[in-house]
């Protein structure tokens, strides 16, 4: 191995892809990796994860482990030994700085407690449009609220000492466009951007957050292709406008946002070159995809494309994560996140079943590649405190998903009578054109019916018996909705 093939591999992280550590791994780890993503088909229990993370650490001295655990929507440790809180859509409603710091140190110590040195957290985009797809994963629109709880969440993550990383900059709220499906696209002029667009990352800057991942927004008006191959963005704007001097990761090279404009290896080294210090290489990025980005990255060097002083430097500012005093020995507090979820949840009508049986329609959205495998929905704890629980879940692809529905809900009906419990679940529905008309419909016909709103506000469902809104689809969010249900809360 040699001293240029070591710093080359120093900014790669994969994923793992296996639950133990794998072959692959060991001898990227010996050529010296940075580290590792790990993502939720590489967790599959508390027990589990932290024998893997102890061997990952075993293998070298610093080894970096990451995970997107944001609380809320996207997390790979809810169900797995950590711990549950609502995100940041309900702690910008709650807009208690001071709770959101605390949820944030408690997902600090779970995070410690499973071994993790890095979360790829908090998101602290202000989602201005409403068709945002990570709309959920925010504070909220207004870049003030998002500034003030963006710092409060660093600070609190970072005193259980595991690194944040503020994403996704510099922010893609505008769009409505999924990076992971496509390149989203934010027309700013330069002066927009640094007099108010990037106030949250600002914000997490001077709260001393230890990372920064750029997106693979393209702002229109500063460069010709996306913000992660920008030395505009990177060096202009992250390095010189905001002065931060902190490690700089991407978003997953695999996602269509970036994949579009260049392969691989043609991003790794062009976001090194425009300031990037770690390429986060995707979900599917395994022994292969460490080869050829490192391949390419030596080659960039040795033919004086890249210099290799930007991979030295890239190495040394990695080598300072990882290295905050540890909150050992203290364990997190589920309690901190009930509570949260109690006090977001807004109840109009009347909720409450009138029986111990009950129809779940669920209306689900389009999946997101970064909520992983995480599950949403009340149908579990419901059965869990003793519902008997009918389901039904469609999607804007389900063969006839609106004829199912007003078909299961007639039949549910007749079967147990006109005033039967049915409660349709759904998840910032405004998002979704399908599903507008088939719950106008339901409105028509079973105004009867109780509304679970477990996503973004949007649509106004008023009409109906009853409207729960859990401003997230954690599972505490779900607990807290299952209570106004029964009438608990």
């Amino acid at each position: 191995m040699t001293e240029l093939s070591r710093l080359a591999h120093g900014v790669l992280f994969p994923a793992l892809g296996r639950r133990t550590v794998p072959k692959w791994a060991r001898a990227r780890v010996a050529e010296g990796l940075g580290g590792f993503v790990l993502f939720g088909k590489d967790i599959a229990s508390g027990e589990q994860v932290r024998e893997l993370t102890t061997a990952l650490h075993g293998l070298r001295e610093h080894v970096l482990l990451c995970v997107d655990e944001e609380g809320g929507d996207v997390n790979r440790l809810e169900d797995h030994g950590g711990t549950s809180v609502p995100g940041n859509h309900a702690l910008g409603r709650l807009d208690d700085p001071e709770r959101t710091r605390g949820s944030a140190y408690q997902l600090g110590l779970s995070l410690v407690e499973a071994g993790i040195d890095w979360d790829l957290a908090p998101a602290v985009d202000a989602a201005v449009n409403p068709l945002s797809p990570n709309g959920i994963r925010t504070f909220g629109a207004d870049r003030a609220l998002v500034a003030r709880h963006a710092a409060a969440w660093v600070e609190g993550l970072q005193a259980a000492g595991v690194s944040a990383c503020a994403k996704h900059f510099p922010g893609h709220g505008l769009s409505s466009t999924d990076a992971h499906l496509g390149t989203p696209t934010v027309d700013l002029s330069r002066q927009e951007l640094v007099d108010h667009y990037l106030d949250p990352f600002r914000a997490a800057v001077a709260a001393g957050v230890d990372s920064i991942m750029v997106s693979h927004v393209h702002l229109s008006q500063l460069d010709d292709v996306p913000a992660t191959i920008s030395p505009a963005v990177l060096t202009g704007l992250l390095r010189e406008e905001l002065g931060f001097d902190g490690v700089v990761i991407t978003d997953a090279l695999e996602m269509r946002g970036i994949a579009d404009v260049a392969s691989l290896p043609e991003a790794a080294v062009r976001a090194i070159a425009a300031g990037a210090d770690a390429l986060c290489l995707g979900a599917w990025a395994f022994g292969d995809d460490v080869d050829a980005a490192a391949a390419a990255l030596v080659a960039a060097v040795e033919n004086g494309t890249l210099p290799e002083e930007r991979l030295r430097e890239a190495n040394a500012r990695l080598a300072k994560l990882g290295t905050r005093p540890r909150a050992t020995g203290v364990p997190h507090d589920d309690t901190v996140g009930e509570r949260l979820a109690r006090d977001v949840l807004e109840v109009s009508g009347d909720p409450v079943l009138k029986g111990r049986r009950a129809l779940v329609v669920r209306l689900d959205p389009t999946h997101s590649p970064a909520q992983g495998g995480a599950s949403w929905g009340v149908e579990a704890p419901l059965r869990a405190a003793g519902i008997d629980v009918e389901a039904l879940a469609v999607a804007g692809d389900t063969y006839n998903a609106d004829g199912m529905i007003k078909a299961e809900v007639g039949l549910y009906l007749d079967e147990f009578g006109p005033d039967a419990d049915v409660v349709l679940l759904v998840r910032s529905s405004h998002r979704f054109p399908w599903q507008r008309p088939v719950l106008d419909e339901l409105l028509e016909r079973y105004p009867g019916c109780v509304v679970v709103d477990m996503g973004v506000p949007g649509d106004d469902f008023g009409g109906f018996r009853g409207w729960v809104r859990t401003f997230g689809a954690s599972r505490v969010c779900a607990g807290a909705a299952v209570d106004a249900l029964l009438g608990t809360r």
